[in-house]
């Protein structure tokens, strides 16, 4: 029997009410809840838009912390509920492709350290509907074979997963969890287990765990979107109610267990840089949805700002002791609560007495009158647009904000109910109720203590007793010593924000050449009297912005300055500042100028692209600002240094793979000796300084933008074009082995290319075989010989060189490489064979979909404009794109297929660690 709660709630009551309790806080009436004979809940929401999909997410609720061992259970148990099962032929996985749908992107799935979650986002008249949709997803936790001969091969698929994972990151963000979680289970069970547990699990230990919680009862469903609700419960019942009636497992074990005492730890990676004390307090929470806990959490709220604040404006009195510090407020699990104070400086024992001291000045004067009044007006301001946002939440959003409520053991609830119940609860908060909670929470009896310390030094932490002294000490003064003086830098700049001097001209002597005006599609066309184009597309935007990009050629492939000379060149340029004022004056100037004159420059292989997006009456300043900053910027000596000093650049490039693909004259001169202020600068000029044409995308220009652009950018000097050098990767096979893996994995990068004329039009076809291929790699490479985790795959029809190119790369266990290598080269020689196969009428529905997205975005019409103009010389492609993926018949994919797969021209690189060489 299904038990249904749909909520009501007279608006009334709302209007009348001077408070609502926090103990009222249930579930916004529009979602539909339910509980099925088994134990299992859902919770739905009708986005009542015609136009949504639906999503699904399944939550069960149990993790890496539901362990006992060996660790890694939780994780391998989701890997292996996509293997064989008992609804379906074949594996989940098989099932997944041969509806159209692709794992990662239909269909997820993700492990973390309190739940498991399943999801399935679909899209409109999808392949599969909503009853069909929640089948999947009962027979993904219901339906799980779990075979031993399954688990042989994803052993190793999770393997690799783990070398693929391991990075420094991660491995100090465990030791710091170990520390901050001390006595908790979620100290020695990282998510995705270890080595030696992967390698030592077997099915029974899958499937002991799959047993216990994967039921009904451990489990909340979510789905979101267009559906109809009454149907959707019925499949639900239907679906997920035939499943056995067991016990929820108990687990007490998820709150964090608190003890009385401070505790100790030091946080030490081998490869670690960084340096930091950190002093921190746990304590309990309330339940958020009783009155005490909506207080409690409010609290925390306005707490976490203002102690933040208070702590890093005592910092800089500090500054020749420790760079910096902060403080942060973690929800660890759901009825826990960890406050950290951290300072950052390599002499631990100099910053913890400062950081004991600076808790202690926190406790002891509170929070000023002033702070707890702006911090009470954003609260209040936010409380107040929180209706109007949650109006504005898509069904995607919604389904977000439910799960996340579940997971904090919380509730999503009418947002004007909402929003009532926190306005009577900030009115109930005084300066002295905040003061005295948070000096309750300083008080938490449980503190840790521990040191982040840099690889290859060593530290001892204090004795506990001698740091409780200190704290002991802190506490008994009658007052606190005042804090030191700021330090004072007499050759420190003013921060006055300067004006810009009389001499920063900007000619504005050009004039329009010549222009003209197209329909169909609608094209402004201006010629300046520089040689610069202008290309504007009359089409209005959602933002009601002009998206501009100017694109120069050759890009950092050039004859004169190279690649690496040229990419520092323009990176340093866009930094830098004006020559007449210095670097701080600028940046203070800078910095008062609106975001919206500020452009993007991003050098490519084979073009300069410098491109704003703005609202049209701001676009004549934007480009006055690119004016000024081609004339008078200039790259400045200090920043030279810097980039010498970080080892940006140094040395002749060695480039293995590079100069496997394009042959010894890939290598470039030394760049190092080059790295002077002189040659970058001029190096800058020469690309800044080449003809460009504007692309742009917005509403009709107006006289001001016409005017700008004829008189001022029309007087940007231009100069003549640089020697484009786009790279071509050399003919026939070439394999290579070299060092540089890490110690226990391999690397394979593989390139191939075929020539083909490039267009736009057939560009885009090409660009449909990237998934087809990347897929058929997938299930050679991942499902059939386990032998990675994920695999990147592309293939682009380059116009620089008219050649089609396929890219691809992969991490491998070492002794893996070359037969996984080979196995990748035969699934790219069979692609014309399997494009037989495949299901163009999928595929252009899939086009479809994406080009509705892509079409709504301006940057797409900007970019394809760009392209026809590259091709075509006029806007012809924008026309003829409409549609395009529908031109993609049996015939067409089978004779794109034909042309680009081919290994005549091949280049493997392979990285192995020093050892398998």
């Amino acid at each position: 029997m299904t038990v249904t709660a749909r909520l009501f709630v007279f608006v009334a009551f709302v209007l009348i009410a001077p408070f609502a309790s926090a103990s009222d806080a249930q579930w916004d009436p529009r979602l539909t809840r339910g509980t099925l004979e088994n134990g299992l809940t859902y919770i739905l929401h009708d986005s009542g838009k015609p136009g949504d999909p639906f999503n699904i997410r399944l939550v069960v609720h149990a993790g890496s912390v539901d362990e006992e061992r060996p660790s890694g259970v939780a994780h391998m148990l989701e890997h292996m509920v996509f293997q064989s099962n008992r609804a379906h032929l074949q594996s989940i996985h098989r099932y997944i492709q041969e509806i159209g749908w692709r794992q990662g992107l239909q269909v997820n799935a993700v492990t973390r350290e309190t739940e498991t979650q399943y999801m399935i986002r679909t899209r409109r008249k999808d392949a599969l509907d909503l009853t069909a949709s929640l089948a999947l997803a009962a027979d993904l936790v219901f339906g799980a074979e779990l075979r031993a001969d399954d688990w042989a091969k994803e052993r190793f698929v999770i393997l690799e997963e783990l070398r693929q994972g391991d990075s420094v990151a991660d491995r100090i963000s465990r030791q710091k969890k170990a520390v901050l979680r001390v006595g908790s289970r979620y100290v020695d069970r990282p998510t995705i287990g270890t080595r030696e547990s992967i390698a030592s699990a077997s099915i029974e230990d899958i499937r002991a765990f799959y047993d216990r919680f994967y039921v009904a009862s451990n489990m909340t469903l979510v789905v979101s979107g267009r559906i109809d609700s009454s149907a959707a419960e019925a499949a639900i019942q239907r679906l997920f109610g035939a499943a056995p009636k067991a016990p929820k497992p108990d687990r007490a074990y998820v709150d964090l267990p608190l003890k009385a005492g401070l505790s100790t730890g030091l946080v030490q990676d081998p490869a670690g840089s960084s340096s930091q004390t950190t002093y921190a307090f746990r304590m309990a929470m309330p339940d958020r949805t009783s009155e005490e806990g909506q207080l409690a959490y409010l609290q925390k709220y306005l707490l976490s700002r203002l102690i933040r604040d208070a702590i890093q404006t005592q910092a800089p009195h500090y500054a020749d002791t420790i760079k910096s510090m902060g403080f942060v407020a973690q929800e660890t699990t759901e009825h826990r609560l960890i406050l950290a104070f951290n300072a950052s400086g390599p002499d631990h024992d100099a910053a913890l007495p400062i950081l004991l001291e600076a808790i202690e000045r926190v406790r002891r004067e509170g929070i000023s009158q002033k702070a707890f009044d702006a911090a009470m007006a954003a609260a209040r301001r936010v409380n107040g647009n929180n209706i109007d946002a949650a109006g504005q939440r898509t069904y995607a959003e919604w389904e977000d904000r439910i799960t996340s409520a579940v997971l904090m053991g919380s509730v999503l609830d009418d947002p004007a109910r909402r929003s009532e119940r926190t306005r009577a609860l900030l009115d109930r908060i005084t300066l002295d109720s905040l003061q005295a909670r948070m000096r309750d929470m300083l008080a938490a009896p449980d503190q840790i203590l521990f040191y982040q310390v840099p690889g290859g030094f060593e530290r001892r932490l204090p004795d506990v007793a001698k740091v409780q002294a200190m704290r002991d000490d802190l506490a008994a003064r009658a007052a606190l010593p005042p804090l030191p003086a700021l330090k004072s830098d007499p050759a420190s700049p003013s921060t006055e924000i300067p004006t810009l001097p009389a001499e920063a001209i900007v000619p504005r002597s050009g004039k329009i050449a010549s222009e003209n005006e197209l329909q169909s599609p609608h094209i402004r066309e201006w010629t300046l009297s520089n040689g610069d184009r202008v290309i504007w597309l009359v089409r209005d935007t959602p933002d009601g912005k002009v998206y501009l990009s100017g694109q120069s050629s050759p890009g950092f492939m050039n004859a004169r300055y190279g690649s690496t000379i040229s990419q520092v060149a323009i990176q340093l340029r866009a930094q830098s500042g004006y020559r007449f004022w210095t670097q701080a004056q600028f940046d203070a100037w800078d910095a008062a100028q609106p975001a919206s004159g500020r452009w993007s420059y991003a050098l490519k292989a084979g073009l300069l692209d410098v491109a704003i997006a703005t609202k049209p009456d701001a676009l004549p300043g934007a480009l006055e600002r690119y004016a000024r900053d081609l004339i008078y910027a200039e790259i400045r000596e200090d920043a030279v240094e810097a980039v010498k000093d970080e080892g940006i650049v140094g040395g002749a490039r060695e480039d293995a793979y590079g100069r496997l693909l394009y042959g010894p004259q890939s290598d470039e001169q030394d760049p190092g000796s080059l790295l002077t202020v002189e040659h970058l600068n001029a190096a800058a000029d020469a690309l800044l300084s080449q003809p460009v044409k504007w692309f742009a995308v917005g509403p009709a220009p107006d006289g001001s933008i016409r005017e700008t652009f004829a008189g001022l950018i029309g007087a940007v000097p231009r100069a003549k074009p640089l020697e484009a050098t786009p790279p071509r990767q050399v003919e026939g096979l070439r394999i290579a082995e070299v060092e540089g893996s890490a110690k226990d994995r391999a690397r394979v990068q593989l390139s191939f290319f075929t020539p083909m004329d490039w267009t736009p039009e057939a560009s885009f076809l090409v660009s449909a075989l990237t998934p087809v291929a990347q897929q058929a790699l997938k299930n050679e490479l991942r499902y059939r010989l386990a032998g990675l985790y994920t695999l990147q795959f592309e293939l682009e029809l380059d116009a620089d060189t008219n050649r089609a190119i396929g890219t691809l790369s992969f991490y491998c266990a070492p002794e893996r490489a070359k037969e996984l290598t080979e196995a990748a080269l035969a699934v790219l020689k069979d692609m014309p064979q399997q494009a037989d196969g495949m299901d163009t009428a999928r595929m252009r529905s899939d086009i479809a979909f994406a080009e509705e997205g892509r079409l709504r975005d301006p940057n797409t019409w900007l970019r394809r404009l760009a392209l026809s103009y590259r091709r075509y010389g006029d806007a012809g492609y924008l026309t003829r794109m409409i549609g395009l993926g529908d031109k993609l018949t049996d015939q067409v994919l089978r004779a794109h297929a034909a042309s680009v797969f081919k290994t005549d021209n091949v280049a493997i690189l392979t990285r192995l660690p020093k050892a398998a060489l």
